[in-house]
C-alpha cells in the first residue's frame, strides 16, 4: 500500500518575523526569514500516515513539502520519521495557497513507477488561509473518493479505506475505495509521536529532491503589491476598561460605549 501525505508547513510561531536583508517587507514572500514548523493539521496528517504502517510494514509512505519545501530544517524534521520518499514542490510565489497549481503538479511528484498512490492525506488547513479548501479541490481535480475532516484511517478488505470523523452529535464511519484522499483534523488521538532519536540523526545527513516545475500560469498568479508588519501600540496603551456593578449596569455602560465609539468613527458611505 502507497500511502502519501502532503505537508505545507507554517512559519515558526515562536520567532519573531525578521526583516529581508534587502530592508523591504515585500521581499519576504520570496527570501522567507522565519523558519517552518509542521502545523498542527500537518502533524495529524503525518501521524495517520504512521499508523497505517504501525499496521502495515510493507506500507510505503512518501511527504511531499510544499510551502516549507526550502526550508532544509523542515524535510529533516519529516525525514527523522524513516519516511520511505520525502520530496519537495515548491509553487512560485504567486501560486502558493492555490490548489490548481498543486493539483497539476502534486500528483506527478508523489508518483512511484511501480506503487501509484492509495491514498493521500493532506491536513485539514493546507496554506490555503484557513480555507480547507486544498484537499477538496484535488480530490475533485482528480476525480478521487474525498473525506473531510477525518480523524483517524485504516484500510479494509477488496481495496477500500475506512475514515472516521465526529460530526454534529454522532461519529462517522465513512468507506470509499482507492485511490482516495482525505482532510485530517488534529485531535489527541492523533498526535503526532517524538521520532527516534537514531532516525533523528540519520536525517540531518539527509539530502532531498526538491522539485520546482516551470510554470506560466501567469493569469491566475497572485502579485504581491505592498508588505508590511502589523501597526502595534505602545505596551501599556491598549484601550482597556474594566466595567463595574450589576449585570445590568455593566450592560449600559457597555451600549453606551459602543454607541460612543460608533458615533465617533468616520461615517460609510451608502
Amino acid at each position: 500500500m502507497h500511502i502519501a501525505v502532503m505537508i505545507a508547513g507554517v512559519a515558526d510561531p515562536k520567532r519573531p518575523i525578521e526583516r529581508p536583508s534587502s530592508g523591504k517587507w515585500a521581499d519576504i514572500v520570496h527570501t522567507p526569514t522565519t523558519p517552518f514548523k509542521l502545523s498542527p493539521f500537518d502533524e495529524a496528517a503525518l501521524e495517520t500516515a504512521l499508523k497505517f504502517r504501525d499496521r502495515d510494514p510493507g506500507t510505503l509512505i512518501t511527504a511531499l513539502v510544499t510551502d516549507g519545501s526550502s526550508d532544509l530544517a523542515l524535510m529533516r524534521a519529516v525525514a527523522a520519521y524513516r519516511i520511505d520518499y520525502v520530496r519537495g514542490l515548491c509553487p512560485p510565489v504567486g501560486q502558493r495557497g492555490n490548489p490548481a497549481w498543486l493539483a497539476r503538479h502534486a500528483l506527478a511528484a508523489m508518483h512511484q513507477p511501480d506503487r501509484p498512490v492509495d491514498a493521500l492525506l493532506i491536513g485539514r488547513e493546507h496554506g490555503d488561509m484557513d480555507d480547507g479548501m486544498t484537499a477538496a479541490y484535488l480530490a475533485e481535480y482528480w476525480a478521487w473518493p474525498f473525506v473531510s475532516q477525518a480523524l483517524h484511517a485504516r484500510s479494509i478488505d477488496d481495496g477500500k479505506l475506512q475514515f472516521e470523523r465526529v460530526s454534529t452529535g454522532q461519529d462517522e464511519s465513512i468507506v470509499v475505495p482507492m485511490p482516495a484522499c482525505a482532510s485530517i483534523s488534529n485531535d489527541k488521538n492523533n498526535r503526532l509521536r517524538h521520532p527516534l532519536m537514531k532516525n533523528v540523526m540519520m536525517a540531518k545527513h539527509q539530502q532531498f529532491m526538491v522539485i520546482a516545475p516551470d510554470t506560466t500560469d501567469a493569469d491566475t498568479a497572485i502579485a504581491v503589491m505592498h508588505c508590511e508588519p502589523p501597526a502595534t501600540s505602545p505596551r501599556g496603551h491598549t484601550p482597556c476598561r474594566l466595567l463595574q456593578g450589576s449585570i445590568a449596569e455593566q450592560a449600559g455602560a457597555l451600549v453606551s460605549y459602543l454607541k460612543s465609539s460608533s458615533s465617533s468613527a468616520e461615517p460609510h458611505a451608502n
